[in-house]
């Protein structure tokens, strides 16, 4: 220090001595300005950084516009307001850097590349610190992400494989990959993360000084692993690299305080792997040094107390003992008190209080507690200021604490302000993969909320309303987006041009490389005033809301809607009719029996009996639905499961034996729907385009015998090949293009019919990514994600009828309430009706199903009622085929599995190997293969209607 007061004196003393107008001042500023910046990093003393700042910029007004040195100033310049904007959490002074990093770029020449490339590295560096720094805004925290990746990465690009600065890069890269993966929650991020920490490490000399971060950085990211993996191999890499970095960082070094908590936290996550006392008590002693050697005056002795106040929060469970939540809660406490109001760690450090609290009151039973604990999340949940993720967690919490006591009207209170903040999580220029990364924290909430309505002695609507708020909100996004508009046109068209141009920038393919960075969020903010503008216009205050009571019951007009609710405090049958809604409790219907269920087969005989008793028959019995229909006219409904109980068949609920007629089957038609709001897009679509079927167009058949590492579908072909002679009856064109990507999805857009015989694909951790392959291969398959991105409303064609494996499947439970699958994908492109699958399906009797269902379709004239009928026809054909054989009654032995593979009545775990075309014909059309040889399926279960029926228009 003392080498540092003598430079700073000797500069000053230089300056004093310098006239205004001298050539030398210039450099003078900036060299006096450089070691004041460079004493703040020893003293943490934020007036270091002002004096640093202001002479700077004297030295930046002084010079000429051409100075050739300007670049290096303006970069400096915005180097010391990016240090004093994380020393005092300023975003004013992060902007005011990325506007001088920004100008130091555009002047800069591409031959300078070391210096393009320093300068690309700290415009990167200040996005991705933009991008933690917006709290609620999180589509523009991605795009801000996408902007430092692509800075970061062109740096990369123009340095030389052999300069040292590549290592810095690299490190700069894993790291906003590292933050990208903890957003999309995307394990190839984290991946990426990895081999770039590790090459920079490879390229780091024992002896250099940033080794040690380098291996902090390793640790951290290995512990992000660990909590995605659970592998104790990542844990222990994690420490491993942590206490590396420790022992080689001298005493006074002001980052060791940052390594000791990190490896306390380390030893925290491997006590909870492994319950040892030691490492726990390691934890403790680390995160306790950490905070012994934070000056009272850091930023990060706030973060450093709220860590050892959930270290003594996990000892607490271990131990039991009050002290230890005494202290958590005491720890939280002064953390909290020493953060400015308005700061973005208040909101965790107030979830974190008002979680001990409540963990106290299990303990103790002390009303203060608890009142306590409700108070700082209601504060929470109130806070618009606070992150909207955080606010609906804080929602989730009082919801449980009233409903343990009860207090139902309390807890609806806190259901409908939680559900509310649902549109806000999830703007709409927010892309589908992030809107569907965040509702996955909000799973649940929407059945839960509408429960507790119903305790509440709240109204049907009510209840309803508040589902179809918090569930389906991607797609009811997209259909918002695409939906036509003709009465704002007609009456508002300056307006409503407005509304469009801004509507298709969202709905347009997105990318991230404009240089505006955030010119999609301004959009989608913009869009979002609109339609505030919009509402209070006169017969437009409805506008893109949630439909009214009225528009629930004329939804009904062709049948009756149920939407069965399922949460953990009571399952109910909403049911919407024409003249009244009405909710019908379900007493014999639990959550916890359904998730267990789900393991089961659930096309067996007695999984079908027990949905009926528990649902079907309740719900058909009080809409008078009691017998088959004697005049051959068939009722319809729409089934809208919710909740674990969209994986099971409703409409092929009963008891399934000769003339008992208790079925559903046997009483009534069914179709499907995601939610309420999609049956009555689709015929707001439908009306909009006049009610009748667009001119003839091609139907599109596709079948994929032999498929690039799948198993061969000889049947695939059969199926196509009946459907072009049925389509000549229909006297309609059929066309079969190259069995790829391309050439399919250039013809989607002037098809009528979609027809796709072959192997399909349920990605279990990303709904998006799930698909139907090609002759590409998976790398290049038709994704739910591509269907998403067409708009075929324009034309609305008529069908999609999906031939393949689970195409209604959804196994994740986190992505449940989304309900994303094959299915409602082509349905949000436009398609009118989809047929498709829940589950495996064999390739011989999707022929028959298929023939079945398009000669309905042909015989009644191809109306949209047709689709339906044709489907329900088709699943009574076969399930009577099936009632006929001899010994249906010994369902579970060997002879009865025998007999049902002569009509392809097989096991859904057949024997997967590939051994010429008559053995694969009993293969699923699914490209994973099946090994449980005790599940037995009605081949006739699995098929689904997902549409609308506009014959009332």
């Amino acid at each position: 220090m003392a080498d540092f007061e003598a430079a700073i004196h000797q500069l000053e003393k230089d300056l004093n001595i310098t006239p205004e107008d001298h050539l030398s001042r210039a450099g003078r500023l900036h060299s006096l300005a450089a070691a004041y910046k460079e004493r703040f990093r020893r003293t943490n003393n934020k007036t270091d950084l002002d004096q640093s700042i202001q002479l700077y910029q004297g030295a930046l007004d002084i010079i000429p516009e051409d100075y050739p040195g300007r670049s290096d100033i303006l970069q400096n310049l915005g180097a010391v307001y990016e240090t004093r904007s994380r020393r005092i959490d300023d975003k004013a002074d992060l902007d005011q850097a990325i506007r001088l990093y920004q100008e130091a770029l555009d002047i800069i020449t591409p031959e300078s590349y070391l210096s393009r490339s320093d300068i690309l590295q700290s415009l990167g560096a200040a996005y991705e610190t933009r991008s933690q720094r917006t709290d609620s805004k999180a589509d523009l925290d991605q795009v801000y992400l996408e902007q430092s990746i692509r800075l970061y990465q062109e740096a990369l690009d123009i340095t030389p494989e052999d300069h040292p600065d590549r290592s810095n890069i690299l490190v700069n890269l894993g790291d906003v990959y590292e933050k990208r993966s903890q957003r999309t929650n995307d394990n190839a991020d984290l991946k990426q993360c990895i081999q770039f920490y590790r090459e920079a490490l490879d390229r780091t000399p024992k002896d250099h000084p940033d080794r040690a971060s380098r291996l902090q950085y390793l640790g951290a990211v290995y512990g992000t692993r660990f909590r995605k993996t659970n592998a104790k191999a990542h844990l222990e890499q994690s420490i491993r690299f942590r206490q590396e970095a420790l022992d080689i960082t001298p005493e006074d070094d002001s980052s060791r305080a940052l390594q000791i908590q990190g490896l306390g936290n380390a030893y925290r996550q491997r006590f909870r792997k492994t319950n040892r006392k030691a490492d726990l008590e390691q934890a403790i002693r680390l995160c306790q040094e950490a905070l012994n050697i934070t000056p009272k005056d850091y930023p990060s002795r706030a973060n450093r107390l709220q860590i050892l106040g959930a270290v003594f929060e996990e000892q607490f469970w271990k131990t039991d003992a009050m002290a230890d939540i005494d202290q958590s809660i005491t720890l939280y406490q002064e953390a909290l008190d020493i953060t400015p109001e308005g700061h973005s760690h208040r909101a965790f450090q107030l979830q974190c209080l008002g979680n001990a609290y409540r963990k106290r009151f299990r303990r103790t039973n002390a009303i203060i507690d608890l009142e306590r604990s409700i108070q700082l999340h209601q504060k929470l949940l109130n806070e618009s200021s606070f992150p909207v993720s955080t606010r609906i967690r804080a929602g989730k919490c009082l919801i449980k604490i009233h409903a343990a006591s009860n207090n139902w009207s309390q807890a609806y209170q806190a259901a409908s302000q939680t559900l509310s903040l649902i549109p806000l999580l999830t703007p709409y220029s927010l892309e589908n993969s992030d809107k569907q990364h965040l509702l996955t924290k909000t799973v649940g909430l929407a059945s839960g909320a509408t429960a507790v309505a119903l305790l509440a002695d709240k109204t049907p609507y009510e209840a309803i309303r508040l589902l179809e708020l918090g569930r389906g909100v991607i797609a009811g996004a997209l259909d918002e987006m695409r939906a036509d508009i003709p009465e704002l046109q007609q009456k508002h068209p300056q307006l409503a041009a407005e509304y469009i141009n801004l509507r298709d920038q969202l709905d347009a393919p997105k990318t991230l490389t404009q240089p505006q960075v955030d010119q999609r969020y301004n959009a989608g903010r913009k869009l979002e005033e609109m339609i505030q503008t919009i509402r209070t216009l006169s017969g437009f205050d409805r506008f893109l809301l949630a439909p009214s009571e009225d528009e629930l019951k004329s939804a009904a007009k062709d049948g009756p809607i149920v939407v069965i609710n399922i949460s953990k405090y009571r399952c109910d049958a909403l049911i919407i009719e024409n003249s009244r809604l009405r909710s019908l409790e379900l007493p014999r219907l639990h959550f916890r029996n359904i998730q267990d269920h789900t393991l089961e087969s659930l096309a067996a005989p007695e999984m079908l009996e027990r949905l009926w008793e528990a649902v079907a028959q309740p719900v058909l019995d009080t809409l008078g639905f009691t017998q088959s229909p004697s005049d051959g006219c068939w009722p319809r409904i729409w089934w809208i499961p919710t909740g674990p109980l969209n994986k099971f068949p409703l409409h092929a609920a009963g008891r399934h034996t000769d003339g008992c007629g208790e079925t559903v089957l046997d009483r009534v038609m069914s179709s499907y729907s995601s939610s309420v709001k999609a049956i009555i897009h689709g015929r707001r679509q439908q009306r909009n385009l006049g009610g009748t079927l667009s001119a003839p167009a091609p139907a599109l058949l596709v079948a994929m015998k032999h498929t690039p590492g799948s198993s061969k579908l000889p049947f695939a072909t059969e199926e196509v090949e009946m459907l072009h002679d049925l389509c000549r009856s229909m006297t309609i064109e059929s066309v079969e293009p190259r069995r790829c990507k391309q050439d399919i999805m250039s013809h989607l857009p002037h098809c009528n019919i979609f027809h796709f015989a072959g192997h399909g694909y349920t990605d279990n951790d990303d709904p998006l990514k799930s698909y139907l392959l090609l002759e590409d291969g998976k790398s290049n398959a038709l994704t739910v994600a591509n269907l998403l991105e067409l708009n075929l409303r324009k034309h609305a064609p008529f069908l999609a009828y999906l031939s393949a494996c689970g195409t209604g499947r959804i196994n994740g439970e986190k992505f449940i309430d989304e309900n994303i699958h094959l299915i409602s994908a082509c349905q949000l492109a436009g398609y009118r009706h989809v047929i498709g699958t829940l589950w495996e399906v064999k390739d011989e009797i999707c022929v028959e199903m298929a023939r079945i269902t398009y000669e309905g379709i042909r015989d009644r004239g191809m109306t949209d009622e047709s689709v339906a009928w044709g489907l329900h026809n088709a699943a009574r054909e076969l399930r009577d085929r099936w009632l006929s054989m001899p010994g249906k009654a010994k369902r579970g032995s060997k002879l009865a599995r025998e007999e049902d593979a002569s009509l392809g009545v097989d096991e859904v775990g057949a024997d997967c190997a590939n051994d010429g075309d008559q053995r694969d014909a009993k293969l699923p059309r699914d490209i994973v293969s099946c090994d449980d040889d005790d599940k037995e399926v009605g081949l006739w279960v699995p098929y689904v209607h997902f549409g609308v029926r506009f014959s009332s228009l």
